[in-house]
């Protein structure tokens, strides 16, 4: 009798558990939680990437706060700073001085001429981190961070799936002055000024005599190579050369120096301001000449 009865319970048992699998729909509840879950995954909002804008525009929201003009961004110090951080986190070279790839010679490489460097750096930090705040958390970092005189940077972002590394170059550009540059003149240039104001003052223009060029063109390399006027002492000595002393006793020469004008009208002036030297300019006796000049030094020749 007890197994019967134990027998009419289990086929009891089984026959609920029979309708309840043909019933009761578990698959779907099992697909109805695993859609629900994905979905719930699907809407999770992802940390955004980190972009070299977003992080300029922090460091300029920290500097205006006392006061510090804004940074500008520059493409050539940005590729720069991509090498640094390339360097860091593929060789752990912080300063460069392994690899040879520091801020200086990455800044220089890119063709920027910079009196002040300073950079900034944030490697493998959560993207919820406060960049700003990690910085000035640093002393060394926040001097770069607010140092007044910085006005350009170049920015390197890279992005992992939860993690950002961030490396920032910080600049004073070099001021370069201009060099002024002095007039070139020449020799057929004050000859012309010469003879021009030799009509204005009503007397003949001189014709050029090659004899009277050799002897202008050897007292202007001595004066060349002297680096300053002689005051006419290698000027006797040049006539009474053997191969030149014909000349000296054909005409009656004068010579005429000047060094440090700027142009042949300034040259010029110089020659009829100079008592001694007027003649040239004025001197009606005078029939040949020649002229001379070469860096700032010039020699003319008179003669009759």
């Amino acid at each position: 009798m007890k197994i019967i009865k134990k027998l009419i319970l289990w086929i009891v048992a089984l026959t609920i558990i029979y309708y309840g699998y043909q019933n009761i729909p578990i698959q779907k509840i099992g697909e109805e939680v695993s859609q629900r879950i994905y979905l719930e995954r699907s809407n999770t909002q992802f940390l955004p990437d980190w972009t070299s804008e977003n992080v300029l525009e922090q460091i300029n929201e920290a500097r205006e706060t006392i006061g510090l003009t804004k940074i500008v961004i520059n493409e050539k110090l940005s590729k720069a700073a991509r090498s640094r951080l390339s360097v860091i986190q593929t060789d752990n070279d912080y300063d460069g001085s392994a690899t040879g790839i520091t801020r200086e010679a990455v800044v220089k490489n890119a063709g920027y001429e910079a009196s002040l460097i300073g950079d900034l750096l944030l490697l493998e930090v959560f993207k919820t981190t406060d960049p700003i705040q990690a910085w000035q958390d640093d002393e060394t970092l926040k001097s770069s961070l607010l140092h007044p005189n910085f006005k350009e940077a170049g920015v390197a972002v890279k992005n992992e799936e939860g993690t950002v590394s961030v490396y920032v170059i910080l600049v004073t550009p070099r001021k370069i002055v201009p060099v002024a540059k002095k007039k070139v003149w020449s020799g057929p240039e004050l000859w012309e000024a010469v003879n021009q104001r030799r009509v204005e003052l009503g007397v003949n223009p001189l014709r050029q005599r090659d004899e009277l060029c050799t002897i202008a063109s050897i007292r202007l390399n001595q004066l060349l190579e002297l680096g300053k006027l002689d005051g006419h002492a290698g000027f006797v000595p040049v006539l009474e050369r053997n191969d030149l002393k014909w000349i000296s006793e054909k005409y009656n020469i004068s010579e005429y120096l000047a060094a440090g004008y700027d142009s042949p009208l300034a040259t010029v002036s110089g020659w009829e301001g100079a008592l001694g030297h007027r003649s040239l300019l004025a001197g009606g006796e005078y029939v040949w000449g020649c002229v001379y000049a070469q860096n700032g030094f010039a020699v003319a020749m008179a003669a009759y």
